[in-house]
Parts: C-alpha cells; structure tokens; sequence
C-alpha cells in the first residue's frame, strides 16, 4: 500500500511527464506550422513561374502555327 508521500510523489511526476509531453507538442505544432507556411509559398512562387513558362511556349507555339497557316495560304493561291 502506498503512504500518502508515496501518492504524492507518484501523482506530481506523473503530472509533470504530461505537462513536458504537451509543451513539446505545442512547440512541434508551431514549428510545423511555419514550415508549412514557407512550404506553401515556395510552392505558389513555383506555379507562377511554371505558369509563365507554359503561356510563353504556348505563345510562342501560337505564332509558329500561324507562320505555317500563313505560309499554306500563299501555296494554295
């Protein structure tokens, strides 16, 4: 049987175990939150760029396609 010191003792480490526990979940939730955030704007500076890159080439695709049509229209006069 445990004496009350024993209970006391038993119940403030536990007590104490808990609180450490929750305190690093609190600070890795933080700190996973920020990497998240750098995450997300890296990712949406990535897509605008990549969607600049797919308009110029389609541009650019646009323009050689019009050359050709150009250049079937005068074959075929």
């Amino acid at each position: 049987m445990l004496t009350e010191g024993q209970y006391i003792t038993f119940i403030l480490g536990f007590a104490a175990t808990i609180a450490t526990v929750l305190i690093a979940l609190l600070i890795n939730n933080a700190r996973l939150t920020d990497v998240k955030e750098a995450l997300r704007a890296e990712i949406k500076a990535e897509v605008a760029t990549s969607e600049r890159a797919i308009v110029s080439h389609l541009l650019d695709l646009i323009k050689k396609i019009a050359e050709l049509d150009s250049r079937i229209t005068r074959l075929e006069r």
